[in-house]
């Protein structure tokens, strides 16, 4: 088999998915491989196949977004997105899986590790998985979403436990680290949407039988659109609530430092005065002069707390 082809397996013409052992097997049809898209080799293969070149080139191309695209009455190419599972990934850091399906075969196609790639395969080995290259179409879809569901599910429960009056730096910090990675979910997952949208309303002969199990993943993604949706209006909610909280502590505080700057105004007034050194100040000559300043001071901190009270400042 090609160095370049990750996973081979025949669907049809046969009682179960037997795994291809050898690149003579695929000039047969009713075949699904998968193969690794920064290979030079597979570039060649594709051009030896006669694949069109506006394919070719979507097939690969270094950064695409999820689009539909039929070819003819029976053939399509789909760019789809999956959540990034692989180690030192953020999930958000979304892997592309190219496929491109024809009555002949479907070839699908990616540079990162795909674990709904491998879940398929998986099920293969174990001698489960579809029994057809379009349920196996469905199946991929199906194995995206739910790696998808993985990623939001503990997001949902972060959201849910930010129902106290007090946040933490570090709090604030995964707050906004859970935004933008929703944010980022979504910049890809929307147009996701509408490419399965495409893929469902163009009706494609083959896939007839189909119909349901498409519009189901098409339901699946749409829920999931929808709740990204929702979390980040939550949480966008949970930062106005950030902010009026501070903005409560801040006028506290200003208000606070203004009645501290009442009280103190007048005694600065008068502790300035008596400061200078120029003649007549009265009490100079008195050794209990001091005493009865710093006593008239102490009453009039005491009237200006009654006062603020009296007026409700305090």
């Amino acid at each position: 088999m090609h160095s370049f082809v990750l996973q081979s397996w025949q669907l049809t013409h046969c009682d179960t998915p037997y795994q291809m052992s050898s690149s003579e097997q695929l000039a047969a049809s009713g075949y699904w491989i998968h193969c690794d898209r920064s290979s030079t080799e597979f570039e060649q293969w594709l051009i030896d196949e006669g694949i069109d070149d506006s394919i070719r080139e979507s097939l690969l191309a270094s950064d695409t977004r999820p689009r539909f695209q039929q070819i003819d009455e029976n053939s399509f190419f789909l760019i789809l997105r999956g959540v990034n599972l692989n180690k030192g990934k953020d999930p958000d850091d979304m892997l592309t899986i190219r496929l491109l399906y024809t009555p002949q075969r479907v070839i699908t196609c990616n540079q990162q590790r795909s674990r709904a790639i491998e879940s398929i395969a998986n099920d293969f080995h174990k001698g489960q998985g579809p029994d057809s290259m379009e349920m196996l179409v469905v199946t991929l879809l199906a194995q995206l979403h739910a790696k998808i569901d993985s990623v939001i599910e503990p997001i949902e429960h972060f959201i849910e436990d930010q129902d106290g009056e007090i946040f933490t730096p570090e709090q604030i910090s995964e707050i906004n680290t859970q935004h933008r990675k929703l944010l980022r979910l979504n910049r890809f997952l929307k147009p996701q949407l509408y490419a399965l949208s495409a893929l469902v309303k163009n009706k494609l002969t083959a896939f007839d039988a189909f119909d349901v199990y498409l519009a189901t993943q098409l339901d699946t993604l749409q829920r999931i659109v929808d709740t990204i949706d929702f979390y980040i209006a939550q949480i966008d909610v949970i930062n106005q609530r950030i902010a009026h909280i501070n903005s409560e502590v801040m006028n506290r505080n200003t208000y606070l430092l203004s009645i501290i700057a009442g009280i103190f105004l007048p005694l600065g007034f008068l502790t300035g005065l008596f400061g200078i050194n120029i003649g007549g100040m009265p009490g100079v000559d008195n050794n209990n002069a001091f005493y009865w300043f710093s006593g008239i001071l102490f009453g009039m901190v005491l009237f200006e707390i009654y006062l603020f009270r009296r007026l409700k400042f305090l």
